[in-house]
């Protein structure tokens, strides 16, 4: 618990002064971190390849420039937004090291609640109108 409360207060310090780019930078790294936790667990997945089309980043579908710029419309809410993101990913990052057994293929159960991001701040609509024109819809 005390790692997780550093690693949280860290994450404030350093989101604080990122850029879009870096936040969403973050976020893939967090994704990919949770792609390599679960499908390095064989028993859970017939294979990799449909483990990890099953874990994909919402945001491997849009056109990375096109995101950065449509984020960028409202820099300010748009980092909110990714903050929020962000922390919950590596809220959901710590329950999967905690919980997770590769013989219980429902162990992954127990976190899929923190992946909620229904009281993250939402992108300003002239932000997510911008989003869902860079491909794969864009619902958050």
């Amino acid at each position: 618990m005390k790692r997780r409360a550093s690693s949280l207060a860290l994450l404030v310090v350093l989101a604080a002064g990122c850029s879009v780019g870096s936040l969403l930078d973050q976020m893939d790294a967090e994704n990919q971190k949770a792609i390599d936790t679960v499908c390095d667990c064989t028993n859970v997945f017939p294979d990799r390849a449909a483990c990890e089309a099953q874990f994909n980043s919402f945001f491997s579908a849009l056109d990375r420039d096109c995101l950065e710029d449509a984020l960028k419309v409202d820099k300010k809410a748009s980092k909110k937004s990714l903050e929020c993101l962000v922390d919950r990913q590596k809220d959901y990052n710590d329950c999967l090291e905690d919980m997770l057994d590769c013989n219980d293929p429902n162990s992954l159960q127990g976190c899929q609640p923190l992946l909620s991001f229904d009281d993250c701040p939402q992108l300003p609509e002239n932000v997510q109108t911008r989003v869902n024109a860079c491909g794969g819809g864009g619902d958050d």
